[in-house]
């Protein structure tokens, strides 16, 4: 009876966790790397401008393979209320970056990770101003790079194939 109740308690532990981790997020969209033709290089760029007026905002890509590239992300605002980070959705746990304390034009938000993991990825941009009216700008550049071989795609070209 008691090995029963065990097995019971950690079916259910796992359950939660995948239930937790495949949620889907509203307000959400695919961010676009478009591939730069360089000699002896992989390159996929994205660049983003926009502005978020509360909550949080999600771009979301993925990296097929990677081999001997760097992701790099970097997030500049006009204000410095947007906390910034980055994660990869694991199949238990996710793995997440963030940035400092405070960003801003003259201090951007700046995450590298050499030789990322194949896997799906989340910018999340999260409005922290204590006045909901207050409109943060900011903008985003994103580059997969190096001189080994890299794909990336979004959702879009996920719906293609």
């Amino acid at each position: 009876m008691k090995k029963n109740l065990n097995i019971y308690f950690i079916f259910s532990l796992f359950s939660l966790v995948l239930l937790y981790n495949c949620r889907e997020d509203q307000r959400h969209e695919p961010l676009r790397f478009e591939k730069v033709t360089k000699a002896e290089a992989s390159a996929f760029q994205a660049q983003v401008d926009g502005t978020i007026l509360e909550g949080s905002w999600e771009y979301r890509f993925r990296i097929k393979q990677a081999d001997r590239v760097t992701l790099i992300v970097e997030v500049l605002t006009d204000k410095p209320d947007l906390a910034v980070s980055l994660s990869r959705k694991g199949i238990l746990f996710d793995s997440k970056v963030k940035c400092g304390e405070k960003i801003s034009q003259l201090s951007p938000c700046k995450l590298e990770i050499n030789n990322p993991e194949k896997g799906d990825y989340s910018l999340v941009l999260n409005h922290q101003s204590s006045d909901p009216s207050e409109v943060l700008s900011y903008r985003i550049f994103a580059a997969v790079h190096g001189p080994g071989y890299a794909s990336v795609i979004w959702e879009e070209e996920v719906a293609r194939r």
